[in-house]
């Protein structure tokens, strides 16, 4: 092993691997696959016909593109093309904190743009850094080690987890007591207990002056058997009252629900409780947030059997557990017990940080988009949330996977496409509900990704209007009228109406929209086309009346919205006025002028109501006088 303390400054050139085993670029991902399990390599660089450095491609991304079936497709199509590269005089520490600061582990040593040779994290471990330990073991994840080296660029430095700590004792006082239950109780056991995800990330971006409201937390067991996350839980359950828990067994997974109503701190510690990371309890009665949801799960590891399926799950570690996740600033991890990875108290392993700072989505594993297309929509929401990019290579790996027709092999096999009824109804609904929602769609369009939901749906200029006077109408109307679905719902069914009424209702089927939503959807062209026709005929206000009142809210707010200049203003004049028109006479009063009841009333009542409408009785005491003169008592 070297020793940089009694040895002249190392560079890349002593200790990278030249020749380098490379792949060309007209190879397939298979061949690639191939090669890698020949040489027993993880990576594979690619070059093109004029030996020039394209990207790397891995032995993870190859396997995964073979078992969905697109093996033959070319090698780039799983590239990681953005490449951070070292030149031969670089030095090894210069090295290491390139890898600790973009999360690589794989660095192509280039010399007049020309690769000469690669270095791991392997080779970069078995050096003895100036003050340093020794790294033992060459796992990636002892880049967690080094990502607040004071060596680093200030600009380039993660936060310290003391920071974080902090920040969620200060801004969860309510979940504070119970983290540092579980804390101690896993500290105990031997366990590593994690705060993970979205978190970490919206604690990390609001110490940058975005604040970010932390309603739910995120937290991951590692080394502990199966269902250790549930013990956890349950634990909190018995020491606060009101704790609602709810346990998944097939994701090895509880939620937990803590109302912050109740006063906080009353429970009774455990035994021998140590402070550890976490501080002191919250003062009794806090009560900033109306709850607090905390999910906890064991560390586990997830394999798709096949696109969009429900993923297999199996027990594995906190470094595999964060590599299942989605994009690289959702899959950084806070230690809250001394027991961690490494003793590292902060973890990004695929350089998170850096894209938070850069302000981008970067998806993690190059068929993500394939595993579960769900990714495309909370790629483009969470964009839009954060007003972050996409990043150039996770824009392609969206258009590339929207360009296979993968999606509309899906959905001609609903039932082996869980993604489409339970995923991506909640990530369509989470989309709209957004304020955002305009944003998001509008980049969903111009990527192509609405084939998630039928190959033939875009967004027209016409469609944008229907949605943002779904949005207006919706708003000026709810408190007026009995509205049965939400508006999100609406502008859904704004958006399958574009397509025939059978495709609308396959679609709608498959997302598990409900029977009375594909029932509008089978009708809504029908319906529009007979009131058309209908309204020709009726001049009169109460003949209007009685073709729209057989309609309800929701099913008159859609076609009024399809057609504005033709139904909508009838329809609108209907909902303000006709709708809002009280009786003159009701059942008391045909009691009190002497009629008896019995079937006549309703034929009475009908026809004061109509000639009100019409204009004809506008007083109590002409309806009255009506009644009396046209009706035998």
């Amino acid at each position: 092993m070297h020793d940089l303390g009694n040895s002249p400054v190392l560079t890349a050139r002593s200790l990278m691997t030249s020749p380098v085993c490379t792949v060309d670029a007209i190879a397939s991902i298979s061949e690639a696959q191939k090669s890698m399990v020949r040489v027993g390599h993880s990576n594979l660089c690619v070059l093109n016909s004029q030996g020039q450095l394209l990207g790397i491609v891995s032995r993870r991304d190859t396997d995964v593109a073979v078992r969905h079936g697109f093996g033959q497709a070319p090698v780039t199509s799983c590239l990681n093309m953005q490449l951070k590269t070292a030149t031969p005089d670089m030095s090894v520490l210069q090295i290491h904190q390139l890898m600790a600061t973009y999360g690589v582990d794989v660095l192509p040593v280039l010399e007049v743009e020309k690769l000469v040779g690669i270095i791991t994290i392997s080779d970069v471990l078995s050096v003895n850094a100036p003050g340093q330990k020794s790294a033992g073991s060459a796992s990636s994840s002892s880049r967690a080690l080094f990502g607040h080296s004071d060596l680093l660029p200030s600009s380039a430095r993660m936060p310290s987890a003391q920071v974080l700590y902090q920040q969620l004792e200060t801004r969860l006082p309510a979940a504070w007591p119970a983290l540092q239950l579980m804390a101690a109780e896993a500290e105990n056991k031997g366990w590593a207990l994690y705060v993970v995800g979205g978190a970490v990330r919206d604690l990390l971006l609001s110490l940058s002056g975005q604040p970010h409201p932390l309603t739910d937390i995120d937290l991951v067991v590692e080394g502990a058997e199966e269902g250790a996350g549930v013990r956890l839980a349950e634990l909190i359950q018995l020491r606060w009252a009101n704790a609602q828990l709810q346990t998944y067994g097939q994701f090895q997974t509880a939620a937990l629900t803590l109302p912050v109503s109740q006063t906080l701190g009353q429970h009774v510690a455990p035994e021998g409780q140590s402070s550890g990371k976490v501080s002191a309890l919250s003062e009794p009665g806090d009560t900033s947030q109306a709850k607090i949801s905390i999910d906890i799960a064991t560390a586990r590891t997830e394999t798709y059997p096949y696109p969009a399926a429900n993923p297999d799950v199996e027990s594995s570690n906190i470094h595999q557990d964060l590599c299942r996740r989605d994009f690289t600033i959702n899959a950084m991890a806070l230690c809250l017990t001394q027991t961690g990875w490494n003793g590292a108290q902060l973890l990004d392993f695929f350089g998170g940080w850096p894209d938070l700072q850069q302000r981008q989505m970067r998806v993690l594993h190059a068929n993500s988009f394939i595993e579960d297309p769900t990714r495309i929509f909370r790629a483009v929401r969470f964009a839009a949330r954060l007003d972050f990019d996409l990043e150039p290579r996770t824009a392609q790996l969206i258009t590339d996977a929207v360009g296979r027709g993968l999606y509309a092999d899906m959905q001609a096999s609903a039932l082996k496409t869980p993604a489409l009824q339970s995923r991506l109804k909640a990530e369509v609904q989470a989309l709209l509900v957004s304020e955002l929602w305009q944003i998001s769609l509008a980049k969903l369009d111009a990527l192509g990704a609405l084939v998630c939901l039928h190959p033939h749906l875009t967004v027209t200029r016409k469609l944008w209007s229907q949605l943002r006077r779904a949005k207006r109408w919706f708003n000026k109307l709810e408190h007026r009228l009995d509205m049965q679905v939400p508006v999100w719902l609406m502008q859904l069914e704004l958006l399958l109406a574009q397509l025939s009424p059978t495709d609308a209702v396959q679609v709608s089927e498959r997302l598990g929209l409900g029977e009375i939503c594909c029932c509008r959807l089978q009708n809504l062209h029908r319906w529009e086309l007979e009131l058309c026709q209908q309204l020709t005929n009726c001049s009169k206000p109460s003949c209007r009346y009685r073709l729209f009142h057989s309609y309800s809210s929701t099913e008159l707010l859609l076609m009024a919205n399809r057609h504005p200049y033709t139904l909508g203003q009838h329809i609108w004049h209907y909902i303000i006025h006709l709708s809002q028109v009280s009786l003159l006479v009701s059942g008391a009063t045909l009691k009190r002028l002497g009629y008896s009841p019995g079937p006549q009333f309703k034929t009475i009542l009908n026809d004061v109501h109509q000639r009100q409408l019409d204009g004809e009785l506008s007083n109590i005491q002409s309806a009255e006088r009506y009644v009396l003169a046209h009706y035998s008592r």
